[in-house]
């Protein structure tokens, strides 16, 4: 093995004058190593460094024991740079061992060597050692980029050593210092993207162009999230949605009443606790996983729905025995804006889900950065006639089809039904009665509404 491709790391042992030392070859082909040295024990003490491929010879900060028992473990990660101006690399090759201490002080220093290979596909770091839940907020910023924050601010600032995987045979790392997470990836991602993260968090001991290192202090779960639609992919579900409704033969009706379907609890909580005011909660993973609204706007949900003999909401619910509904006329103004957001199934009836915002307000903003606007006067779905004495709201109807409306303001109940634009009714319930909690996500074989 040529001298410029072997990278020596060395302590002491016992902290004694003995040595032992670790002989990487392989690395001529990476910008850096990323090393991870650990006692083998249901711990996550040790530490992360990362050294510097063209410095042959490193000092390591740990003095390892002997005859303890103890065994220790070393992962290491060959990264090579893909940003001049960032930390930003790609994994490509890996080498590990696990070792001994011998117990002799007499002895020779030990060496052990490592062989870095590339790898096809690989494994999160420090999977079989204790792991903690880290919650994080995964922040899209069109076209298609994310951005991973938590609410979590230390004393001191962090090394944090990202873990990214994209696929089996993309995985990146990236190296933020700072109090808090808030990192943005370097680039866009493709959409409807399975991707996973993990983080290792440390304490930062030493800063040198040869060699960072950091005590390690946290090792975090790893988190997964899909990545969303953009408003590309937005277009084509449109067309797929307009398409289905000249296939079914929709028809448009005047309709005079939004409608919302919840417990008497729930209405209940409004009146006593939040003086009738009903305000809106982020929207859950129902529908189309790839709906960049699931998860990060806040409304509330309207039925359109009406049955097809009496034009009258339809009879029953499965979402709660007390309806409250709401005059389609005092809801669906004029200045508000109109967006189209999911068209999916649950295997027999195709929903349709547009967000009614007030214009220039934060949901407004992000609904215009990420969804197809539509016409409030003139879209296939639901839309406001004008005529001399008043204006008609009417909504496409047909057989398996049914328009939802998410409105992202707060309303006040009592106004409402003391000026009579709402009333109450109970209806009878189907089903489990209420909504599940995280929402069920549309069904994935559908040739419709599927991409």
């Amino acid at each position: 093995m040529p001298k410029t491709h072997r990278i020596i790391f060395h302590g002491q042992i016992d902290d004694g004058k003995r040595e032992i030392h670790f002989m990487v070859s392989g690395a001529e082909h990476n910008n850096c190593l990323l090393l991870i040295l650990r006692p083998d024990i249901p711990s996550i003490s040790g530490v992360t460094m990362i050294a510097d491929v063209t410095v042959t010879d490193h000092d390591l900060p740990m003095n390892f024991v002997s005859g303890s028992g103890y065994y220790y473990c070393l992962d290491i990660y060959g990264l090579k740079t893909e940003s001049e101006t960032e930390e930003f690399y790609t994994v490509s090759s890996y080498g590990g061992t696990r070792f001994f201490v011998a117990m002799v002080k007499n002895e020779k220093d030990s060496k052990i060597p490592i062989q870095l290979n590339k790898v096809k596909s690989l494994q999160f770091p420090l999977r079989n050692i204790t792991e903690v839940t880290f919650p994080l907020q995964f922040n899209h910023i069109p076209v298609s980029r994310y951005t991973f924050h938590n609410n979590t601010t230390f004393a001191v600032e962090k090394r944090w050593i990202i873990f990214f995987k994209l696929a089996k045979d993309r995985f990146h790392v990236f190296i933020h210092v700072g109090q808090q997470l808030d990192f943005t990836l370097p680039f866009n991602l493709p959409v409807a993207t399975d991707c996973e993260v993990k983080f290792i968090v440390g304490c930062i001991l030493k800063g040198s162009k040869q060699m960072r290192l950091s005590k390690l202090e946290m090792n975090t779960s790893i988190s997964n999230f899909k990545t969303c639609f953009t408003k590309a992919e937005y277009e084509t579900l449109y067309d797929k949605t307009t398409d289905f409704i000249k296939v079914k033969k929709g028809k448009f009706r005047s309709i005079e009443y939004f409608y919302r379907n919840k417990s008497e609890r729930y209405f209940d909580s409004i009146t006593e606790h939040h003086r009738g005011i009903m305000k809106p909660y982020t929207k859950d993973h129902n529908g189309d996983p790839c709906s960049v609204i699931n998860g990060r706007l806040d409304g509330l949900f309207f039925s359109t729905a009406v049955d097809s003999q009496t034009n009258r909401p339809l009879p029953c619910s499965p979402f709660g025995p007390l309806r409250l509904n709401i005059s389609a006329r005092f809801l669906f103004q004029p200045n508000l804006n109109l967006y189209f957001a999911d068209f999916y199934c649950h295997y027999k009836v195709h929903y349709v889900t547009v967000i009614l915002t007030r214009k220039d307000s934060t949901a407004d903003i992000f609904c215009k950065e990420r969804l197809k606007e539509l016409d409030i006067h003139d879209n296939p779905f639901v839309y406001l006639k004008k005529s001399e004495a008043y204006n008609d709201i009417i909504v496409c109807h047909s057989s398996g089809l049914r328009i939802e409306v998410l409105y992202t303001e707060a309303l006040n109940i009592r106004k409402i039904i003391n000026k009579r634009k709402g009333h109450f009714n109970w209806v009878p319930i189907m089903g489990r009665g209420e909504s599940r909690p995280n929402g069920i996500p549309k069904n994935e074989n559908c040739t419709i509404c599927n991409l």
